[in-house]
């Protein structure tokens, strides 16, 4: 308001302008100006409520001895002072004043004291403080993050590495072992050990795995070798006598079907069995996730093999697996057909068998050979990789 503008200027004329002077001049015209709306906004025209503001403060002498601002030099204006005071008018609470009842209360002016009429609040140091906590978190945060995901997974990893390269390996010497003895045997020699029960590949595959079982200091290593070896174990060990049983029958007997897939190496998961025109479709639930994937690999393969073997009239077998710590719709598909078998035997056995048929169970001798070329992660990695499905 121009006109409250002026009378604060009046105030302060002759005085001696110094920042504290300012600072003093504005805050009591800020004061002025708020008083003067609350008396408006109280009902009083805007001629009373000037009025009443003025006469509120008439002299601002005893506020710029209080800042110590020093008196005007000689020859100076001096302070002009209101014709209806009687005396010097401080800062008036509204009784003083004589405020009309009801009328709100309006902020009051600085008190003159030997202190500055605004008081300087000391700047807190918590804003500081936190921000250096948070900065010191972030950084333990980092520092452990760092630690954990560059030193400490690492480490696990490579003692897993080794405890898996170590199982991988002792497996790979048992096979290795077994087909010599089988390669003996097809030469003649010992076909009395391994035969002469008529037991097929039992005796000579039960043998050769005879010794003392890696020990891992982690356990779950230690069931996956254990589930992982006891199934390659049973595939190695399963011999010609079961699919020559089966020969011949008829894929569409539910009952005889369903029986000789159970007995197969992964029979203990077979959840259902069915066939429709040339395809047999098998479903396998809650397999033990402790049998690694090449073991895995391998029980299919096999039992796919064998399967085709049995039903020259199956063109293709669908597989659908799950894990028992897997969710019951997170499940992995095969598609195998009887082309594709045939054409990875032929290469894992260097064309020496190009045909699945029930020629490859007619003896003994000839099965056991059919095993080892299964046994190899030239046939059953690559065959399986070949067959899965992407989801």
């Amino acid at each position: 308001m121009n006109e409250l503008r002026m009378y604060v200027e009046h105030l302060f004329e002759g005085k001696v302008l110094t920042p504290e002077t300012i600072e003093l001049k504005e805050e009591i015209y800020g004061n002025l100006m708020a008083r003067y709306e609350d008396y408006v906004a109280s009902g009083l025209s805007d001629e009373e409520a000037l009025a009443r503001t003025k006469a509120s403060i008439t002299d601002v002498d005893d506020m710029l001895a209080g800042e110590g601002v020093a008196a005007p030099a000689s020859g100076a204006a001096p302070t002009t002072v209101m014709p209806a005071a009687q005396q010097t008018v401080k800062m008036a609470t509204p009784v003083a004043i004589g405020r009309d009842a009801g009328a709100p209360t309006p902020p009051a002016l600085p008190a003159a004291s030997g202190a500055s009429s605004v008081e300087q609040k000391p700047k807190s140091k918590t804003p500081m403080i936190a921000g250096i906590a948070a900065v010191v978190i972030i950084a333990l945060v980092a520092v452990m993050f760092g630690v954990n995901e560059f030193i400490l997974d690492p480490a696990r990893e490579r003692q897993e590495d080794i405890a898996e390269a170590q199982a991988e390996q002792q497996w790979r010497d048992q096979q290795a072992q077994i087909t010599g003895d089988n390669s003996t045997s097809a030469d003649g020699a010992g076909t009395s050990t391994q035969n002469g029960s008529g037991g097929g590949a039992d005796s000579s595959n039960t043998s050769s795995n005879q010794g003392t079982t890696p020990q891992f200091a982690d356990p779950e290593d230690q069931l996956e070798y254990e589930a992982s070896t006891a199934l390659m174990d049973e595939v190695r060990a399963s011999g010609a006598e079961l699919p020559r049983s089966f020969a011949g029958s008829d894929v569409s007997d539910d009952a005889k079907r369903g029986e000789l897939v159970s007995r197969l190496p992964l029979g203990t998961y077979v959840e259902s069995t069915s066939v429709a025109n040339s395809t047999l479709d098998l479903t396998y639930r809650a397999i033990d996730h402790n049998i690694d994937g090449d073991a895995l690999d391998l029980a299919l393969a096999y039992d796919v093999t064998a399967l085709m073997a049995v039903y020259p009239s199956i063109d293709t077998i669908g597989v659908t697996l799950n894990e028992d710590d897997d969710h019951e719709r997170d499940v992995e598909r095969y598609q195998f057909t009887r082309q594709l078998v045939n054409e990875y035997l032929a290469r894992a056995s260097n064309s020496a068998i190009t045909q699945v048929n029930d020629s490859l169970f007619e003896s003994d001798e000839s099965w056991e050979q059919t095993l080892n070329y299964l046994s190899s992660g030239r046939y059953y990695d690559e065959l399986t990789d070949r067959a899965e499905i992407d989801s």
